[in-house]
């Protein structure tokens, strides 16, 4: 039997008690909060917090404030320095650094007790995929990660992306499952990056494909067309392009493992010949499932995947961050995930309440069904009521306890006259506009501008705009919107709000634009934009070949 399988199977009984415990989620929050600061009583946070004195989740909300990033950054930077017992009285192995697609970047501190809770959420997950899907493993895992960026603080504790020091320091019997090897994750340029991966990927049986964001399964399509030709030749003759900027080490170390393949190529050359293209259904037949976000505002991009790999089915990560693993996804159906209550302790302000002086805490067993909280977490890592600044739905419940589902970062609002729009209402309107009007994007974001007091929608087609009807799709976004939020038809109809304007983005653009960011330390497979932006300056980023107003 495969040696995945019998790892799996050995996690039939940390799945059943996952299980059990979600009948009585309080009990078992109760009973982890408890243990969290037990274990970190006598720290410096800690002892100014009073942990010693907690004997209850009540105890806990009166003696411990509300943080986040800003107000713990003097303890991280103690901890930068090389102090011990600050946060947690496990030592700091690891600084995981947070994206920065929204925000500035922080540095989470990682633990191996950290780790290995965070590690049990993610083998659940793993477990509930192989349940459904026995055979995802026969091949092997094109994963895209951000590689770990080999830097340190002065006290010589590592800095890097999480995904990328995991995936670095893997098992090798793990490793082996994986079709990528980690050096070519170091290719500075992304074209090139892209290229090696689809040199390596195109002769393996590739049975799933992860990464964060399904954007950049799309394209790492696109590059496939691209670049075909050029591939199948390599592949053929057992070369790597002298074009491609490689460092000499990476160079020597990926030609190593490469000879000559002629039956592939001419499998390869088969195809393109009699489908016209080259479709990762068509070149890995073998695909069983994708693993990526399926939540939030990349639901628009999802659209795209059928056409690349027919009806293979998508499991959502669930709700990851830098910060927690906070659900897991039990099934292909949604981007819900069970609330991960044996890893972080959870509370919930109501989305409503976040704007008030006084403001409701609550806990899982007080959710209600289609209602949006922010999330805040109380983690292993040495985070205590630290506020993520997410915003999930509740879609349902697994016996007693929350499935949630990401919705948007908190801070993702505009409001030019009290309008009020958030990016999740943008991301729902828009998806409805691309159902009807049948189009497919590769990017679109809307950003405001307050002379005169307007929003600008910024759209790049995926096959050109030419057989599009811009106007009728200006038209549906307008509508669209007017029905997520009616202080936006309100400030539309009172005259408030100017008419809005498409500005049609030249094809290649978002590229452009998504490399430079990732140049500038975003990270490359989380990477995304946001579909709303106060930012008045935004469109300036991308070349413009057509502008439509509405009458």
């Amino acid at each position: 039997m495969h040696i995945a399988y019998l790892a799996l199977r050995a996690l039939i009984f940390k799945a059943n008690q996952f299980e059990n415990s979600t009948k009585d989620p309080i009990a078992v929050q109760r009973k982890l909060l408890l243990q969290y600061l037990n274990r970190n009583k006598n720290t410096r946070y800690g002892k100014k917090y009073h942990f010693s004195q907690v004997r209850s989740i009540e105890d806990y909300r009166l003696l411990v404030p509300i943080s986040d990033s800003e107000s713990l950054f003097p303890y991280i930077e103690r901890v930068k320095n090389g102090e011990k017992n600050i946060l947690t009285k496990d030592k700091v192995i690891f600084f995981g650094l947070t994206s920065g697609t929204t925000g500035k970047q922080k540095l989470i501190p990682v633990t191996n007790f950290s780790r290995s809770k965070k590690a049990e959420t993610m083998q659940l997950w793993s477990y509930y995929i192989t349940k459904d899907h026995p055979d995802v493993l026969d091949g092997k895992v094109l994963a895209i990660i951000n590689p770990d960026n080999d830097d340190y603080t002065q006290s010589g504790i590592p800095i890097g992306a999480e995904s990328g020091h995991a995936y670095r320091n893997m098992p090798m019997i793990v490793k082996n499952f994986y079709a990528i090897p980690y050096n070519v994750f170091l290719i500075q340029d992304y074209e090139s990056r892209y290229y090696c991966m689809l040199r390596i990927a195109l002769e393996k049986n590739i049975t799933t494909i992860a990464t964060l964001n399904p954007n950049t399964i799309i394209l790492l399509c696109h590059k496939l067309e691209k670049y075909k030709d050029e591939l199948i030749q390599d592949i053929e003759k057992g070369t790597l392009s002298s074009s491609l900027k490689i460092p000499p080490y990476v160079r020597n170390l990926l030609f190593s493992a490469l000879k000559p393949n002629p039956v592939r190529a001419a499998q390869l050359r088969g195809i393109l010949n009699d489908k016209g293209a080259l479709l990762p259904k068509d070149i890995w037949p073998n695909i069983k499932l994708i693993e990526c976000w399926k939540g939030g505002t990349v639901k628009l991009y999802l659209k795209e995947l059928p056409q690349y790999f027919g009806d293979v089915p998508v499991r959502d990560f669930g709700c990851l961050s830098t910060e927690a693993r906070s659900s897991i996804p039990m099934s292909d159906s949604g981007a819900g995930g069970v609330l991960a209550i044996r890893t972080n302790f959870y509370e919930f302000i109501p989305k409503e309440d976040m704007g008030k002086d006084k403001k409701r805490f609550l806990l899982c067993d007080e959710l209600e069904k289609g209602k949006e909280y922010y999330l805040i977490v109380t983690t292993p890592g040495g985070l205590y009521r630290y506020n993520i600044d997410d915003i999930i739905t509740v879609t349902g419940f697994f016996n007693k306890t929350p499935v949630i589902e990401f919705v948007q970062k908190g801070l993702n609002a505009v409001s030019i006259m009290g309008e009020k729009l958030c990016e999740s209402q943008v991301n729902e309107a828009f998806n409805r506009v691309v159902d009807k009007h049948k189009v497919l994007i590769d990017f679109f974001s809307a950003c405001a501008e307050k002379t005169p007091p307007r929003y600008i929608f910024l759209i790049e087609f995926e096959n050109g705009s030419k057989n599009v009807d811009k106007k009728e799709l200006l038209k549906s976004i307008e509508e669209e919107l007017g029905k997520e939020n009616s202080e936006y038809k309100y400030a539309r109809d009172s005259q408030l709000l100017k008419p809005p304007v498409l500005k049609v983005v030249k094809n290649g653009e978002f590229e452009k634009y998504r490399v430079m960011r990732v140049s500038k330390g975003a990270n490359d497979s989380q990477f995304k934009v946001a579909e709303l932006t106060a930012d008045n300056e935004f469109d300036k980023n991308f070349a413009i070949e057509e502008e439509l107003y509405l009458d």
